[in-house]
């Protein structure tokens, strides 16, 4: 079964309490994994091919500024003040695979696999055109990655860490 896009859902917050579901304005959203990948051919002519991880970043081109999303303030003050200290900067993102689309958890709950990451926030610029006030920023994966579970409903999520059994 093929899944619709909108089963993957993207949010960041500031403080892991209040979360902005990401995507609203853009039809085309995905994460850059920046694959490290170094192939080398040795002196008896074979192929060595070295994958050493990945640098994953979201570029979150469209943007529009809006002064419900929890994430308006965080982001305004550290491009408005261009701030680069890490106190300034950090976030969490969450990432989930749903069960459903995600705008369907508008009357129905939601569950799917999740993921957590502590994230940097790099706003790339702001104004842009007359669609509205943009401020465009990149999320920079910082570590800490933890799988679990979500719920969502009415489009705010619930992250639920996954634990080792005993």
């Amino acid at each position: 079964m093929k899944l619709p896009r909108a089963v993957y859902a993207i949010w960041i917050s500031f403080d892991k309490k209040t979360w902005t579901l990401i995507g609203r304005d853009t039809d085309s959203l995905a994460m850059a994994l920046n694959p490290e990948v170094d192939t080398k051919q040795n002196v008896l002519g074979e192929t060595i091919v070295e994958h050493s991880g990945f640098k994953p970043e979201l570029a979150l081109d469209n943007y529009l500024a809006r002064t419900e999303d929890a994430i308006y303030e965080n982001i305004r003050n550290i491009a408005m003040n261009r701030l680069s200290d890490e106190a300034s900067t950090s976030a969490y993102m969450l990432e989930a695979i749903l069960t459903d689309e995600v705008c369907k958890s508008d009357t129905v709950t939601l569950t799917g696999d999740a993921w957590i990451e502590n994230v940097i926030i790099v706003p790339q610029e702001y104004g842009k055109d007359m669609t509205g006030f943009a401020i465009p920023f990149n999320v920079n994966m910082n570590g800490n990655r933890k799988q679990g579970t979500v719920s969502v409903t009415e489009r705010i999520p619930t992250f639920t860490e996954e634990t080792e059994a005993a």
